[in-house]
């Protein structure tokens, strides 16, 4: 079996191909992650608290603030790809027409 570019046959890298590394991904050792990682917990936890309210008016009986909490999980996934798409004023707009949604579905779930 043919291996890639600096891997031994366990997968593991030799530390000298370090620099060569980038013509197969993104360079290992060249920084922390810490962005990844809190986008990964931002994007769970934004999940859940959709997904919850969105569950908690269905339970409740409260259309509009399923709703609400739809829209807002409609609005964060399109602000998602403008962030993708590198369109930061398109991306801020989505976030702060989504926060607004997510409130509004908290306020027709509790009055």
């Amino acid at each position: 079996m043919r291996e890639s570019m600096g891997q031994d046959e366990y997968g593991s890298f030799d530390p000298d191909d370090l620099p060569n590394l980038n013509a197969i991904g993104p360079a290992m050792g060249s920084g922390n992650d810490f962005e990844r990682y809190a986008v990964a917990v931002i994007i769970v936890f934004g999940a859940l608290i959709i997904g919850g309210l969105m569950a908690a008016s269905m339970t409740f009986g409260h259309r509009n603030g399923f709703l609400f909490a739809l829209g807002g999980a409609t609005s964060a996934w399109i602000s998602g790809n403008a962030l993708l798409l590198d369109r930061p004023r398109i991306y801020a707009l989505f976030v702060g027409i989504a926060a607004l949604m997510l409130v509004a579905s908290t306020i027709t779930l509790v009055t």
